[in-house]
């Protein structure tokens, strides 16, 4: 992760990775009746996180590639271009609509668009909306002037524009928290109900803390294990009043990801689920249940109890949950853009967004 060419955040790894691993299509849950899924967004480019609020659903599209290329990496070429956004999605009229609440984000990805990076997180609370950044080293040759300053930032969505709210990749420049080489990569954002707000550095593996005045300092720290640095994707807050954190590490086949507990007042970690693969969303319901999408082994897991089951779902990103009647959303195909990219020599759909009843 460490590595990674500039701008390529954990989906970076995928383009190493799904080599050999075929995406999984569309199936019921194992155990019980067949959960339903549903295909409530599509056309989407790259959609990672999800957010629910209020009745409505926010979803980070990170964009395709632009015609600008900045050389060749380890996966090709990253071209970089203005095709992120924050887009919500609602149901009206007896049909799911979405739209943009904002567009024109830096973004960055491979030529056809696939495993493109740039706003990777949303959260949105009491009508407020979030996104966060991903970040470009100087040494990238990514432009520094506007829109390209927002890059590492965390943004304020409100009437049409992304206003910069916090510097958190500055966090990592001054603080290098996990004590790496520097890199910074928000991913993931929460937004609490006392104000603050949290982003999951995936390339910097740790969280940074922003206050309601907008300060942004360092809060937890993940420290490496079974072979792997942590690289922290996604959050939620839990039943408990606890925050929950879901990390990268980990492969299909050495399910080593864990769903970190921590303390959201002190940033102590105080425990951990483990035995995921690539975790890339995760989220609760209202009686406790914990849902895990794991990017490569293309499945959403519930963990309630001891019992865990799953719903298949290609290359599944951000989960959310509707407190009021406990449907689950996800982002499926998440490493497309809105035509689709090729694996193994296929063309994927492009990104979508499913409901899962039943779930």
């Amino acid at each position: 992760m460490r590595k990674r060419t500039a701008l390529v955040v954990g989906t970076s790894v995928a383009l190493a990775a799904t080599a050999g691993i075929a995406p999984a299509s569309a199936a019921g849950g194992h155990g019980g009746g067949k959960p339903v899924i549903r295909v409530i967004a599509k056309g989407l480019d790259n959609p990672r996180q999800l957010s629910y609020d209020n009745g409505h659903l926010y979803v980070a599209e990170a964009g395709r590639g632009g015609k600008k290329c900045l050389g060749e990496g380890p996966e090709g070429p990253t071209c970089i271009g203005l095709s992120s956004a924050v887009t919500k999605i609602f149901w009206d009229g007896g049909a799911w609509k979405h739209y943009r609440l904002v567009d024109g984000l830096p973004s960055a990805g491979a030529p056809d668009g696939g495993f493109s990076v740039g706003v990777d997180g949303v959260s949105a609370l009491n009508g407020c909306v979030w996104g966060v950044e991903t970040w470009a080293p100087p040494e990238a040759g990514v432009p520094t002037t506007p829109p390209w300053n927002k890059l590492g930032k965390l943004l304020s969505i409100e009437r049409g524009k992304a206003r910069i709210a916090a510097d958190i990749s500055a966090v990592e420049l001054k603080y290098n928290p996990h004590k790496a080489s520097v890199d910074s990569n928000p991913y993931g954002v929460l937004a609490l109900p006392d104000g603050r707000r949290i982003v999951a550095d995936a390339a910097g593996n740790d969280l940074v803390e922003v206050s309601p005045g907008g300060k942004a300092r360092p809060f937890t720290v993940f420290r490496n294990h079974d072979g792997h640095e942590a690289v922290p994707t996604s959050l939620a807050l839990g039943p408990d009043g606890n925050l929950y954190v879901g990390e990268l590490n980990g492969e299909p086949k050495k399910p080593t990801a864990r769903v970190w507990k921590v303390d959201p007042r002190s940033g102590k970690v105080l425990g951990w689920k483990s035995g995921f693969g690539s975790i890339t969303g995760i989220a609760f319901n209202g009686d406790g249940d914990l849902y895990v999408s794991q990017l490569f082994a293309g499945v959403v897991t519930k963990v309630s109890g001891g019992k865990r089951t799953n719903v298949q779902v290609p290359f599944p990103a951000g989960v959310a949950v509707d407190p009021w009647d406990g449907k689950v959303y996800v982002s499926a195909w998440s490493i497309a853009d809105r035509d689709g990219t090729v694996l193994e020599g296929k063309k994927t759909p492009g990104g979508q967004v499913w409901k899962i009843l039943g779930f």
